[in-house]
């Protein structure tokens, strides 16, 4: 594959190779770091790409793979190194309610806490929340991850029902705050009705 071949890849997946970096590396160095490893991983497979797949899902598995491999090998890094005080990770800042009004901010704050929920996830299934957001199917999905249509099927309504359960208890708490508390003003009282 020549250059400009490459390049042309590149910026025609340029999204879903950010996205996938952004899953797995939470430091810009390594997000770029990642993205370079996945254009030279491109470019030595162009030989091995299989025109019966989608090339974004030959694309995805690539770039699941090198993504993949990083963060366990920083993982295994991270855990024999001694600790050290990290500076957090800087994120994007928060949408200023009084500017833009309470409803972004509680936008914002639920995506936070779906962001949390994802990346305390394993690293497929990840990659498969990852797939499915950028709209592949079932069985495109389990080409990239190497799984069958049936198990990605299968991941797929697991893995909703975990994050349903991680952003149940945050759900409850916004509804009960927007609705004056009644129902924890009845679980501190011990009253499961709200009444005396």
């Amino acid at each position: 594959m020549d250059t400009s071949r490459l390049d042309e890849l590149l910026r025609r997946h340029a999204g879903l190779i950010q996205k996938v970096a952004w899953a797995y590396c939470r430091d810009a160095t390594d997000r770029t770091d990642v993205v370079q490893e996945i254009a030279v991983q491109l470019w030595r497979a162009h030989g091995r790409y299989d025109p019966r797949l989608r090339e974004s899902t030959w694309v995805a598995r690539i770039a699941l793979n090198v993504a993949i491999s990083f963060h366990r090998r920083e993982e295994r890094h991270r855990r024999h190194r001694a600790p050290q005080a990290e500076a957090p990770e800087s994120s994007p800042q928060p949408i200023d309610p009084a500017a833009a009004g309470a409803d972004a901010a509680s936008r914002d704050e639920e995506a936070a806490r779906l962001r949390g929920a994802i990346e305390k996830l394993g690293a497929l299934d990840r990659a498969l929340v990852l797939l499915h957001l950028e709209g592949h199917d079932h069985g495109e999905i389990a080409a990239a991850l190497g799984i069958t249509a049936g198990n990605v099927a299968t991941k797929w309504w697991r893995i909703k029902e975990r994050l349903r359960g991680a952003l149940a208890p945050a759900a409850r708490d916004a509804a009960h705050e927007a609705a004056g508390s009644p129902a924890r003003a009845a679980t501190n009282r011990g009253d499961d009705h709200g009444t005396r």
